[in-house]
């Protein structure tokens, strides 16, 4: 949400190039946090009691908190939850995946399950 005035933005004052923030025109200190333009996917989200689930639209992307100490790369849906992973946590995810011979096959597409 940014500001309704004629404060000319300042995208010089942030350090990453990825950000898409719109420094100095926001509303509050909280949009002043360095996020990047995220990525849409589909997901299908399923509960234990939901055999089909429902097809959701997800975002990912980079986000530096003004607090933070580290970049993650955070998964958002459309309510209010997110998942933040830090770049160790990406990292492992990755390396798991390549390690597995059906996970990586998976991936790939060719694996028998396609």
């Amino acid at each position: 949400m940014t500001r309704e005035d004629s404060r000319p933005s300042d995208r010089s004052i942030c350090g990453y190039t990825w950000c898409v923030t719109d420094h100095g025109r926001t509303v509050h200190a909280d949009d002043e946090d360095h996020r990047s333009a995220g990525v849409g996917i589909a997901v299908r989200v399923r509960t234990a009691d939901d055999e089909h689930g429902r097809l959701d639209e997800w975002e990912i992307g980079l986000l530096r908190r003004s607090a933070d100490d580290e970049t993650w790369i955070i998964v958002e849906t459309p309510g209010s939850a997110s998942v933040a992973l830090s770049r160790d946590a990406v990292r492992a995810l990755i390396g798991a995946v390549v390690a597995d011979p059906d996970l990586s096959a998976f991936c790939a597409g060719t694996d028998s399950a396609l």
